[in-house]
C-alpha cells in the first residue's frame, strides 16, 4: 500500500460528487456560463431541434448544411434526443436533468481510476475526480446542454471497459469487454464525432492481442456494422464544409488545415492540463539525459512548427488558441511567449510520454480529433486530464499519490482556472 493513506477517515463517492454537484446547480441558478460561448452554441442549437418537430426528414438531412442557415459540426443525433424530451419536460426541468451527466461522468472516471491505481486510497481516488466538477466545460455543459459533454460520458464507458479488457486474463471475457469498448466508442462518436479518431488507439491494441483470429474479424465486422448509419449520414451531407473555416472570419483552405497551428496549440493545452499532476523534477532530470539526436530532432520539429504557425489572435480569444496564446498576446502583444512554452512544452510531453510508444499514438489523435480550424480548450478540457489519467501509460503513483501537496496544488489551480474563465467569459461571452 502507498503512504498516502487518511487514516480513520473513509467516505462515501456520491456524497462527495453530489456535494460538488450542488455547486453546479448554484451556478446553474445564476446561468453560469464559465466557457463564454456554451450558452449562445445552446440557444442555436436548440433552435434548431425545434424544427424537428416541423419537418424531421428536411431537418435531419440539412442539419450541417450552411447553405440551409443551419451550418453547425454538430451531429443531430444529440439534438434529435433534445427535441424528442423537449416535448415531455418543462425548458428548465430539461436543463436539470443534462446536469446529471456531470454526477455520471464522475461515477465512471472513479471506476476507472479505480481499476488503474487498484492499490491507492479510496479517499484520494474520490477528490481525485471530484476535480472535474470544477472543469469550466464540465459546468457549462452541465448547465447549457451541448452535445460534446454527452460524447465524452460515453467515451468514459469505453475506457472502463478498455480498463477491464487489459485487466482480464479469460479471453471470452477480454472479447466481450473489446465489444463494449467498440459499441460506446462508435456511441460516443455518433454524439460528437471527434471521439471518432480514438478507434485507431482500440484497433491497434486489440490486434495487438488478438492478432488475425476470428475474434479481429467478429470486432472487425462488428464496428462496420455500427458504422453503416454514419457513412449513410456523410453520403447525403457536405460534412466538409462544415470543418472547414469558421463562422465569422475569412480563413484560406491552407489556414484552416495548417497542422502547425493545431500542433503548437494543443500541445501546450496538453502542458497546462496535466502541469498539476506531473512530477516536475523527474521530468527536468529527464530532459538533460535526452541524447544528442532526439534534442536536435525536438528543437527542428519545434522551429519547423513555429515557422508554419499563423494561428491569429482576437481580443477575447474568439476562436480558441488556449491559455498560454491568450496570454502572451496580452501581456506581450506578440506569439514569442508562448512560442517558447511550446518548445517547453515539446520537452516535459517527450520526457513524460517516451517511456512507451502507445503514448505518442494517443497525442497524435489529440491532434487529428480537432480537425476544424478553431480550437477550443472546451475541446481537451477534461479530456486530456482523463486520458492522461487513464490510457496514456505512466508512472504517476510513486510520485502523485504519496505527496498530499500535489492535491492542493491540482484543486488550487483547477480553481484558478476556473475564476479565470468566469472573468473572462463576464467580459467577453466568447468561447475560450
Amino acid at each position: 500500500m502507498n503512504s498516502y493513506k487518511i487514516k480513520d477517515f473513509n467516505i462515501n463517492k456520491i456524497y462527495v460528487f453530489f456535494f460538488f454537484y450542488l455547486t453546479i446547480l448554484i451556478g446553474f441558478y445564476f446561468d453560469e456560463n464559465a466557457l463564454g460561448g456554451a450558452k449562445h452554441d445552446f440557444f442555436f442549437h436548440y433552435g434548431i431541434s425545434q424544427q424537428f418537430n416541423i419537418n424531421f426528414s428536411d431537418t435531419f438531412l440539412n442539419f450541417g448544411n450552411s447553405e440551409m442557415g443551419m451550418g453547425t459540426r454538430n451531429s443531430p443525433i444529440f439534438w434529435i434526443v433534445i427535441a424528442f424530451f423537449n416535448k415531455l419536460f418543462p425548458f428548465d426541468l430539461l436543463r436539470v436533468l443534462n446536469s446529471l451527466v456531470s454526477i455520471l461522468i464522475a461515477i465512471y472516471l472513479y471506476k476507472c481510476l479505480a481499476l488503474k491505481f487498484k492499490d491507492q486510497n479510496q479517499t484520494a481516488l474520490i477528490f481525485l475526480t471530484s476535480v472535474i466538477f470544477l472543469s469550466p466545460t464540465i459546468r457549462s455543459l452541465s448547465i447549457w446542454p451541448y452535445n460534446l459533454i454527452w460524447g465524452l460520458f460515453f467515451f468514459i464507458l469505453s475506457i472502463y471497459y478498455f480498463l477491464k479488457f487489459t485487466d482480464s486474463t479469460d479471453l471470452n471475457l477480454k472479447f466481450k469487454f473489446s465489444l463494449k469498448v467498440l459499441f460506446f466508442l462508435i456511441l460516443s462518436s455518433y454524439i460528437h464525432p471527434s471521439f471518432a479518431v480514438f478507434i485507431i488507439y482500440y484497433t491497434y491494441l486489440f490486434y495487438t492481442y488478438f492478432k488475425l483470429s476470428k475474434y479481429s474479424f467478429y470486432l472487425f465486422l462488428f464496428s462496420l456494422i455500427l458504422s453503416i448509419p454514419f457513412f449513410f449520414y456523410i453520403n447525403l451531407i457536405n460534412i466538409f464544409d462544415s470543418f472547414y473555416g469558421a463562422e465569422g472570419l475569412d480563413v484560406s483552405f491552407s489556414q484552416s488545415i495548417n497542422l502547425s497551428n493545431k500542433i503548437m496549440v494543443i500541445f501546450t493545452m496538453f502542458l497546462f492540463f496535466i502541469f498539476p499532476i506531473i512530477n516536475i523534477k523527474k521530468t527536468f532530470k529527464e530532459i538533460i539525459l535526452i541524447k544528442t539526436l532526439p534534442l536536435l530532432i525536438i528543437l527542428f520539429f519545434g522551429f519547423l512548427n513555429i515557422y508554419f504557425f499563423n494561428f491569429p489572435y482576437f481580443e477575447g480569444g474568439a476562436f480558441g488558441g488556449g491559455f498560454f496564446h491568450k496570454l502572451s498576446n496580452i501581456l506581450f502583444k506578440n506569439n514569442y511567449f508562448f512560442y517558447f512554452i511550446f518548445i517547453v512544452s515539446l520537452f516535459i510531453i517527450y520526457g513524460i510520454l517516451s517511456k512507451n510508444f502507445d503514448n505518442f499514438i494517443l497525442l497524435i489523435l489529440l491532434i487529428l480529433s480537432n480537425p476544424q480550424f478553431t480550437i477550443y480548450n472546451k475541446y481537451f478540457d477534461p479530456l486530456i486530464f482523463i486520458l492522461f489519467l487513464t490510457l496514456f501509460k505512466l508512472d504517476i503513483e510513486n510520485h502523485f499519490f504519496k505527496k498530499k501537496y500535489k492535491f492542493i496544488q491540482l484543486y488550487s489551480l483547477t480553481i484558478a482556472y476556473l475564476l479565470i474563465a468566469l472573468f473572462k467569459s463576464h467580459l467577453y461571452a466568447i468561447s475560450f
